[in-house]
């Protein structure tokens, strides 16, 4: 008994002993030994301390600003500045980059040791515990707290108007600026609506961007992105008449300097004295919202309330009657072969450029990609794609702006080799016939009933049909449609599709 009592006496007293150790551990500095803060054992490459990082000689921070170390202050021009916005200043310093893989990493904001304190330990009377663990390389144990990196560049944070300096830190440059739309030596068909977006950027910070259309101001925009016209506010940008133009961005940076950015597009008829190639926009009929060409960035969608330079097409002439769709950026639509959501970002017309426009009675369309499939808007909640068998009402369109000579054009077009008449009309109750004329034979033919919803009510295979004129009773199909109103007639003849409204009394 006396013998296991000892032992618990002797136990307790080493543990007491230890402990008491532990908390007075004397602070070893920048030494590689282990060491303790408030009785805790000290790991040098703890995650959370890797709060700043050595890139092009420099050190950066990449902090987290835990343990109150943004509270305290470094002296430039003799004024203590917050370490937070010596961290957020330094992203303008001309060598700066973020964080990559492979940097070197230090503790707490020092990159070796603190700038301005070479002890690493006091700052402003207080310590900063985690600088007195581990002032070096926290990537290597213990013995990278002996590894000393570089200190921020005091010089350059010295001379920054932000701590009091009247030079630029060798950045007195104006601003980078670049117009991501239009492209240099772009060409439009008059009228043309344009919208212009400027990139601009500087290590000061861009304080505006002005934009002149041959030297007349048009506006100032202050906040990135820089972009005139995207919701069809300016004027100057619209219905641009044949001719050269020049656009100039001036942008300035918080410290006065300047740099402008200019570039030339024309306006003209591309047509060599035709009509122009009609400017339209494509109206999702279900849901009354318009198609935007998402400038080419992103999956086109329909889900947009009005029409602005997004929302407007080029509609040009393909070939055997097809047509394309030129967006504001100077790029065409594409199906993309209804693999996947459709795109406005091609710079010429291939076979997935070219559709197939299927009247449905007045301005009212489907749209056919040259894969035999339809376009569907998806009911505006996603990106549109171009593989829809059959025509419902997500793949009706309302297409404004066609003109008639066009509309005419594309319906001889897809008619010139076989023409389709119904009688009687409106439809009677006891029979409907089709007249088919076929200058050549037709190997597939078929013939539908489609609502006004889309709904397909009635369906008949045709077989193939020679060439010449050939009457087909259709009195099956009557008898499907047992409300009175209006419908389409859809005859598919091959790869021809042609459409008819009738009615029903």
């Amino acid at each position: 008994m006396k013998r296991k009592l000892l032992t618990l006496l002797v136990f307790a007293f080493l543990c007491v002993t230890n402990t008491i150790a532990q908390q007075n551990v004397p602070d070893t500095g920048c030494t590689g030994q282990d060491t303790y803060d408030q009785g805790v054992r000290i790991v040098p490459n703890a995650n959370s301390w890797k709060d700043s990082y050595q890139a092009n000689g420099f050190c950066f921070c990449k902090s987290s600003f835990d343990h109150g170390v943004g509270n305290f202050k470094i002296t430039i021009n003799g004024q203590g500045r917050n370490i937070k916005d010596i961290c957020d200043e330094l992203k303008k310093h001309p060598f700066y980059r973020d964080l990559k893989n492979g940097d070197p990493r230090y503790n707490t904001i020092q990159c070796g040791n603190e700038p301005g304190h070479d002890d690493a330990i006091t700052i402003q009377g207080k310590k900063i515990k985690d600088e007195k663990v581990c002032p070096g390389r926290v990537d290597q144990g213990s013995p990278g707290c002996q590894c000393k990196g570089p200190k921020f560049d005091m010089e350059w944070l010295s001379s920054r108007p932000r701590f009091g300096g009247n030079g630029d830190g060798g950045d007195n440059t104006g601003p980078n600026v670049s117009f991501t739309t239009p492209s240099s030596n772009a060409s439009f068909t008059a009228p043309a609506t344009l919208q212009v977006i400027v990139v601009a950027t500087d290590n000061d910070g861009v304080s505006n961007v002005r934009l002149y259309l041959n030297n007349s101001f048009i506006r100032q925009e202050n906040v990135s992105p820089y972009t005139w016209n995207n919701n069809n506010q300016d004027n100057a940008l619209k219905n641009l008449s044949e001719g050269t133009y020049t656009l100039k961005a001036e942008a300035t940076d918080s410290r006065g300097a300047k740099t402008t950015k200019t570039l030339t597009f024309t306006v003209g008829d591309d047509n060599g004295g035709e009509p122009s190639d009609d400017v339209v926009s494509i109206l999702g009929q279900t849901i009354n919202k318009y198609v935007s060409s998402e400038n080419g960035t992103a999956s086109m969608n329909c889900n947009r309330n009005a029409v602005g330079v997004l929302e407007q097409f080029i509609m040009e002439p393909a070939a055997n009657g097809t047509v394309s769709f030129k967006g504001n950026n100077g790029k065409y639509v594409s199906s993309e072969n209804g693999g996947k959501p459709m795109n406005c970002n091609r710079n010429a017309v291939g076979s997935w450029e070219r559709f197939t426009l299927e009247s449905l009675g007045g301005n009212v369309f489907a749209i056919k990609g040259n894969n035999g499939k339809y376009v569907s808007h998806e009911n505006g909640n996603k990106a549109m794609n171009c593989n829809r068998n059959a025509v419902g009402t997500w793949e009706r369109f309302v297409i404004e702006g066609i003109s008639a000579a066009r509309l005419q054009e594309i319906t001889k077009a897809n008619d010139a080799v076989y023409t389709v008449d119904v009688y009687p009309l409106p439809m009677q109750s006891d029979n409907i016939t089709l007249n088919i004329s076929l200058s050549k034979k037709v190997s597939t033919a078929t013939a539908e009933i489609i609502d006004l919803k889309g709904n397909r009510i009635a369906s008949k295979n045709l077989g193939s049909i020679p060439s010449g004129t050939k009457s087909i009773e259709m009195n099956d199909l009557n008898t499907s449609v047992l409300s009175t109103g209006l419908y389409i007639l859809k005859v598919r003849l091959d790869n021809t599709v042609i459409t008819k409204k009738i009615a029903r009394q």
